[in-house]
């Protein structure tokens, strides 16, 4: 173009063609003088940013989805962009207390797109507040902010003009006291906040009642609340009273058990003023009951409030049964069980346990716990199972920490049957007890039943749904599972440090991860297992583990790791969701000359990895099972099944196989 302009000034000078060439030229460039380089046309665009009250926001920043410049917003909440593209820009609008919003705009060549308005909302609850004091001629309102603010706080009583305090300074925190007020009367007030860069909020409005001077007839309100939750001493109370009658106390009230109601303290012992006390008297693991009636100044009683219950956490110093009929049985912190002493659940009965330890005791503080070093005796029935779940309105797998049973030597046997437990971290932890577990049921929690040094504890009837581990056994001696059904579960069962282990009947459907992992002492004893895995079956290390007459059915069937060669056999894997895919036994030692015969392995892309089926009669063919119902889909084989009769003992393989 440059070039271009250089020969039509040269030819202006002989032609009068020239010159009007040389004319339509400079129009053009003139014309081009808005587009630049890249030719990218180009608009401006201006506005006001406001809050919902349309007060002006000052410091929000304005962003396009298409520019990576900014523009802030002044003193008046104006902001401009001088240059943008053509088109459409989403103005995306950023501050400091208030919710992201958003303005879609439209801007075309040349144009000058003004007055552009963007609302804001401010965060919720940036200011709040409450009656600290209500006195007959003053009240005073405790106000808490986000970030430091002034309060400009205006009242009036319900029927008369309103009246406005001067701004206070600007903190997070103040305590306005509301002079010259009326005895007896009701008040509205209504609070805005200013921040130090100009920002305001306002908060929701609040009303009270001054107290009348002396006593009204009758008997006075009942208290709006009275809560209940578990101390460091004893079970806390609170409540509040804002009646108009004045109150000169409380009386409170306390059953045992379910018992009769009977007067605790009287309004002599808790003042008007007072808004809690704890009871330092409750015996724990007794159930108790509370209500409180408002005292006049003229001895008037109010009716009795709505009741409130808890169990009385720590450590019991009695025999303790909580019945069916006294359910649900509410725990806010731990309750443990001391040696010597015996707690005795009744068939049907329902206890919840809070989503916090209030105590603040126990091996989790934080959360609560049932932990036996005695007795426990629950034993539901097939009609009426104990139930044990969480409190919380919307229970996790880790609300509460489950029941930990560490009882001492020569504690009288304990007894779990019938029982179902969920919300709960680990369900049952078992440490060196002598327990009779059977038919107990764990449903959404993290773990369901942890072994540890539980040396000789025989477990029977386990079956967990919907955890992240069904089972962990680690550090015991002599153990013996049985009849383990786990379903929807991360992992199934994991094995480490034992000695003398039995994992025997078990049947372990929808595993995510790992059906079962071995890395024990001394050889764990396997059998008559069924494992369905989306991604392995099994794997084994350490010390060479006894695995016989199971059926796996995973991504890929077993891994072997650890150096000493484990008894695989009589065993079926296959690989029925996804043929040809994974390996059936992978051996990951290096060992030359591995072999695990009388297994049978099928629809897996290579049968052995790194070891082979050398010493029996190999048969890698369809073990024709029953089949059915993939909810349920029985495992068992057919009477043509090739490998009816290919154990090693010519019987059965699988878990439906037998050894004797």
């Amino acid at each position: 173009m440059i070039r271009q302009f250089n020969r039509a000034v040269t030819t202006v000078i002989f032609s009068g063609k020239a010159l009007l060439a040389f004319s339509l030229l400079l129009i053009l460039l003139a014309a081009s003088g808005c587009e630049n380089k890249m030719h990218t046309q180009r608009g401006s665009v201006n506005g006001t940013v406001r809050d919902t009250l349309k007060n002006p926001v000052v410091g929000a920043v304005i962003a396009s989805h298409r520019s990576l410049f900014k523009a802030e917003t002044d003193k008046n909440g104006h902001f401009e962009f001088t240059s943008l593209d053509v088109g459409s820009h989403r103005l995306s609008v950023q501050r400091s207390g208030y919710y992201l919003a958003s303005k879609t705009v439209e801007i075309s060549y040349g144009q000058v797109l003004e007055g552009v308005s963007i609302v804001v909302e401010p965060i919720d609850n940036m200011i709040t507040h409450a009656v600290a004091v209500r006195e007959s001629n003053r009240a005073v309102i405790d106000v808490t902010c986000k970030e430091p603010m002034s309060i400009l706080i205006g009242w009036r009583e319900k029927t008369g003009a309103r009246i406005q305090l001067p701004p206070t300074a600007a903190l997070s925190s103040h305590q306005i006291v509301l002079p010259n007020l009326f005895a007896g009367s009701e008040y509205l007030y209504d609070l805005q906040g200013t921040t130090v860069d100009g920002r305001r909020y306002t908060a929701e409005p609040g009303s009270f009642k001054t107290v009348p001077f002396g006593d009204l007839q009758g008997a006075p309100a009942v208290i709006d609340y009275l809560k209940v939750a578990q101390g460091n001493n004893g079970p806390v109370l609170s409540w509040s009273y804002t009646g108009v009658d004045p109150a000169s106390g409380f009386k409170l009230f306390r059953s045992e058990n379910y018992g009769s109601l009977k007067l605790l303290k009287t309004e002599s012992e808790i003042f008007a003023a007072q808004n809690s006390l704890v009871d330092e008297t409750a015996i724990p693991g007794r159930i108790y009951q509370y209500g409180m009636q408002t005292v006049d100044l003229d001895g008037n009683a109010s009716p009795m409030s709505p009741l409130v219950s808890i169990v009385a956490g720590g450590r019991i110093t009695e025999d303790i049964t909580w019945k069916k009929s006294w359910s649900p049985v509410s725990l806010n912190g731990d309750l443990i069980v001391p040696a010597g002493r015996t707690l005795t659940i009744e068939a049907g009965c329902v206890v919840r346990f809070a989503a916090e330890d209030n105590g603040s005791s126990g091996f989790r503080p934080s959360v609560c716990e049932l932990i036996v070093e005695g007795t426990i005796v629950a034993a539901g029935s097939d009609a009426e199972p104990i139930r044990m779940i969480s409190a919380s309105g919307v229970p996790t797998r880790t609300d509460w920490d489950g029941i930990r049973l560490v009882a001492a030597v020569g504690q009288q046997g304990s007894v779990l049957k019938n029982i179902e437990i969920s919300g709960a971290e680990r369900a049952f932890t078992i440490y060196s007890s002598t327990v009779e577990i059977a038919s107990v049921s764990v449903r959404f929690c993290q773990t369901g039943f942890s072994l540890q040094t539980a040396s000789g504890t025989v477990v029977a009837g386990l079956n967990v749904e919907d955890c992240q581990t069904a089972l962990t056994v680690e550090n015991t001696f002599n153990c013996t599972v049985t009849d383990l059904k786990a379903v929807n579960v991360a992992a199934g069962a994991i094995i480490a440090g034992n000695s003398g282990l039995e994992l025997s009947r078990f049947d372990m459907r929808k595993v995510r991860e790992t059906g079962l992992r071995v890395v024990d002492r001394h050889p764990a004893k396997i059998r008559n297992g069924l494992i369905q895995s989306v991604q392995t079956g099994i794997v084994t290390g350490a010390a060479a583990a006894d695995l016989q007459y199971l059926t796996v059915d995973a991504g890929n069937g077993m891994i072997v790791e650890g150096s000493d060669l484990p008894t695989i056999r009589n065993c079926i894997i296959v690989n029925r969701k996804n043929h040809n895919t994974g390996a059936g036994i992978e051996d990951k030692t290096g060992g030359a000359g591995r072999s695990y015969p009388y297994n049978n392995i099928y629809g897996y892309s290579q049968a052995t990895v790194n070891c082979d089926q050398n010493g029996a009669a190999i048969i890698n063919l369809d073990p024709l099972f029953v089949g059915g119902n993939e909810e349920n889909f029985d495992y068992r084989l057919q009477a043509g099944s090739p490998v009816i009769n290919a154990s090693d003992r010519s019987g059965q393989l699988g878990a439906y196989g037998s050894d004797s």
